[in-house]
């Protein structure tokens, strides 16, 4: 079997397609050398195998048996393929190695004459920079002279501006003092016509806000009013229902309750009107201090020109004190819906509403609704269509718990 292996090989080795055909210069690599060698010792050592081989072959043809001749035969005719192929590969191996000398002369003219291009580039660039340096020292002596001739020149030029300068400086001061005269008169008017908006901004935010608070004071009276009226609804309602059927007692009490939370919530609005009006009323005290501020300012503003307004003892007292007062917060209730004010066990605030600023911020805040209020005629119906209805809501209570 070792004889068909090696035959095999040797096929697989010369049907390999020769170097010179895959590459031209394959061969400039040492592991292609060392290569070329190792087939040549094998084309060698299968020469030397060729006599053990034929002693070998003798020994079969001395045992008589016609398997071993053929056997010889066929190993004869297997070593005489693998000679051919070695010599082939051989043929092949020196045709690569030629052309591989070719192309390592080829590679050698082609370095020698880059070489010498370059060289022949750097001469040229040597004298080029020489060229170019002899130039820059020309450039650099017109740069000094040119310096030179600039000092002079950036000196005629400031003897010049001195001169120039001296005699417009007068021309610059009558120009200030008329523009500084200018600009004060334009001051003095800016600041009348501010103070004169500032003025009538305030007078609007004191009548918004006197305004607000007669409205305040009306709904505070008609709050009483509600009062005093569902106290007495309250009382009657009380009677009637204690004359109704035995059925309607759940009812009954239910509708009590609600008339109580229904008082509680109108008492606590009159709590929140009460608090509102007070606080109206200081803000109206002080916008009625801005104003006498800003009239003061206005009329000191306009006899600026006449004559120095000192201040006095009493006045700096006053700015003192109003220094050491803090600032005064406004308050703000939190708003609320038309839900929350007949559910039971709710805080006696829920039915207030945010009351607009008057003093900081604009106009639309002054006609907001200021709280919520049940309809005028809820108070004006007569009291026995009011126990009607609680009678039949009674009844249609009793018959869904049925």
């Amino acid at each position: 079997m070792e004889p068909l292996s090696s035959r095999t090989w040797i096929q697989h080795q010369a049907a390999l397609p020769s170097c010179n055909q895959r590459n031209g210069h394959f061969l400039s690599d040492p592991d292609t050398a060392f290569s070329v060698k190792k087939l040549v010792d094998l084309n060698e050592s299968a020469a030397s195998l060729s006599p053990e081989l034929e002693n070998s072959t003798d020994n079969l043809q001395d045992s008589g048996h016609e398997r071993a001749e053929s056997e010889h035969e066929t190993q004869v005719g297997n070593e005489d393929e693998i000679r051919e192929a070695l010599a082939q590969r051989c043929r092949q191996l020196q045709e690569d190695v030629e052309v591989l000398v070719v192309h390592m002369e080829k590679q050698e003219k082609t370095h020698a004459r880059e070489r010498k291009k370059a060289e022949d580039e750097h001469r040229a660039l040597l004298l080029k920079n020489s060229a170019l340096e002899r130039e820059l020292s020309g450039l650099r002596v017109e740069r000094d002279a040119l310096f030179k001739q600039n000092a002079r020149m950036v000196a005629q030029r400031t003897d010049d501006e001195r001169q120039a300068n001296d005699e417009g400086e007068a021309h610059d001061e009558v120009l200030r003092a008329l523009a500084q005269q200018q600009q004060q008169k334009e001051a003095l008017q800016v600041a009348v016509t501010s103070a004169t908006q500032a003025r009538a901004e305030t007078r609007n935010a004191l009548d918004k806000a006197q305004m607000h608070c007669r409205r305040l004071e009306e709904e505070l009276s008609s709050a009483h009013a509600q009062v005093l009226h569902l106290q007495n609804e309250r009382d009657s309602l009380k009677a009637a229902l204690d004359a109704t059927i035995t059925g309607a007692a759940g009812f009954e009490a239910r509708q009590l309750q609600a008339q109580d939370e229904v008082i509680a919530s109108l008492r606590a609005d009159l709590v929140q009107m009460d608090f509102e009006l007070k606080t109206l009323s200081v803000d109206k005290d002080t916008l009625e201090e801005q104003v006498e501020k800003l009239q003061l300012r206005l009329a000191t503003s306009e006899r600026d020109g006449d004559y120095e307004v000192v201040s006095l003892t009493n006045n700096s007292d006053k700015i003192a004190k109003q220094k050491g007062q803090k600032k005064r917060t406004t308050i703000r209730p939190v708003r609320s819906n038309r839900e929350t004010t007949g559910r039971r066990g709710s805080d006696l605030f829920n039915n207030l509403m945010e009351l607009p600023n008057t003093v900081t911020e604009p106009q639309e805040c002054a006609n907001a609704t200021i709280w919520l209020s049940p309809a005028a005629s809820y108070f004006f119906r007569p009291l026995t269509a009011k126990i009607i209805d609680g009678v039949a809501f009674a009844n249609e209570l009793h018959r869904q718990q049925a």
